[in-house]
């Protein structure tokens, strides 16, 4: 296939403005240069001329993103969605079909794909372990999260791929994603059995777990997520080279074994704050945390946070929290004063329930931050809550650089637009930033309001 590449022009002679230079470059760096392209662009360089008709089917990469493509059609009649659906699958196909690569090094499949539609998946999986892909990524998310909290009409992974006699190498595996795809436990642990270079493994909106156990002294794995696993009560995680974590249980979370984890995303169904839960779980790595996320959906049993250990290396602390009514704020700042060294904060706050009344701002407490420069409000409703935590920073950070407070509303379906309604509450909430804290940021201190 490797074409040499044509001799140049001799000394002296000057290119023309129109001169075909691209075409002067073997195929291989031509190959290279299109494996940087999505499918489509690189594909359509075929019709250039007959050198170009088979250099896209060489690409070491593929990547069909249908989100773009498809998403136009979500407010179409289900037929007429379904026949558009179709009509991509089979472009893929035929992509697949077409192409002439005896390994690839990336292949990504990101578009809603119908459980009728399994054995085409199924097909792809045999391509992709075929071709000794080290990054395989399937992303079947709905059109709009449609099927948003249903992981029952998921594509289900094959029980045949999981036989110990499965003819598949998949030593060459490195980097797996999975969403929308219901994995058995079983299935999880046919990749860490027989993927020993695994690195990263992604799972997200599965059923079918209740426990799950990762442990093993040899495992590879640096990077693991385990997200929106409906029914998943308890996990217990042993790896030894794990650095980030990102996991949302039920009820149990173990971690044993873990000396390089130091970033960690966690959150625990839908209750109280689950402080008897998170301790003993941090407790083998709370010392050596330099990132931290928590997902959590109230504040009641929040006395506990007074009681969290000192995170003496944590230089990022993110709270997700599903914000009800006034509800105060102020309980997380114990989670701040436990990170000694912090030097960011960022709240991201989700307006379950919005209410605005006009309570006085509750007394600040004074606890300096000598290391926090970078403060991020996300979600900022000019609630008193909303303005006595700002307030709290304000008070207490000795070096505060930047104070970023965006009362922007983030849809749960990334391409949907902004509805008029929510547009109101953006503005008016930007309207009560302003009033309430230009005023107040010392000037040594950028105020952003986007």
């Amino acid at each position: 296939m490797v074409r040499k590449r044509k001799n140049l022009p001799k000394k002296g002679y000057t290119l023309g403005d129109d001169e075909d230079r691209i075409s002067e470059l073997p195929d291989d760096i031509l190959v290279v240069i299109l494996s940087l392209l999505s499918v489509k662009e690189a594909a359509s360089t075929s019709i250039l001329c007959s050198r170009w008709i088979n250099l896209w089917k060489h690409t070491n990469s593929l990547d069909f993103d249908g989100d773009a493509a498809l998403y136009k059609t979500a407010r179409l009649k289900k037929e007429l969605q379904f026949n558009e659906m179709r009509k991509y699958v089979r472009w893929v196909n035929s992509i697949i079909q077409s192409h002439k690569s005896h390994t690839i090094q990336k292949l990504r499949i990101q578009f809603f794909l119908r459980k009728e539609e399994a054995d085409t998946l199924t097909k792809w999986f045999e391509y992709a372990f075929s071709r000794q892909v080290p990054s395989l990524e399937i992303d079947l998310s709905p059109p709009n999260f449609i099927c948003f909290g249903t992981p029952d009409v998921n594509y289900v992974f094959p029980q045949e791929f999981t036989n110990s006699a499965t003819c598949f190498d998949l030593k060459h595996l490195k980097a797996l994603s999975l969403k929308f795809i219901t994995v058995t436990r079983e299935a999880i642990e046919f990749f860490l059995n027989n993927c020993p270079f695994l690195e990263k493994f992604i799972v997200h909106h599965t059923e079918r777990m209740s426990k799950l156990e990762i442990c093993g002294s040899s495992l590879a794995l640096k990077h693991l997520e385990l997200c929106y696993c409906f029914g998943l009560d308890s996990v217990r995680i042993s790896a030894p080279n794990l650095t980030s974590l990102t996991v949302r249980v039920y009820s149990e979370l173990i971690l044993e074994n873990v000396p390089m984890l130091d970033e960690l995303r966690v959150g625990y169904g839908y209750g109280d704050f689950p402080g008897k839960k998170l301790l003993p779980a941090y407790s083998a790595c709370i010392s050596q945390l330099k990132s931290l996320t928590l997902f959590l959906n109230n504040l009641k049993g929040s006395t506990d946070l007074c009681k969290f250990p000192e995170m003496p290396k944590l230089k990022k602390l993110v709270i997700a929290y599903c914000s009800k009514g006034e509800d105060s704020l102020l309980p997380l700042t114990s989670l701040i004063r436990a990170s000694t060294r912090l030097q960011e904060f960022v709240l991201e706050l989700d307006w379950y329930e919005l209410s605005r009344s006009d309570r006085e701002i509750e007394t600040i407490v004074r606890f300096p931050h000598e290391h926090l420069k970078v403060v991020k409000f996300f979600g900022y409703y000019g609630r008193s809550s909303d303005h006595e935590f700002v307030r709290y920073f304000i008070d207490n950070c000795v070096v505060l650089e930047r104070l970023i407070i965006d009362p922007h509303f983030v849809p749960y379906a990334p391409h949907d637009p902004i509805t008029p309604t929510e547009l109101a509450k953006e503005i008016t909430a930007m309207d009560c930033a302003k009033r309430q804290l230009e005023s107040q940021v010392p000037a040594h201190i950028e105020l952003v309001i986007p």
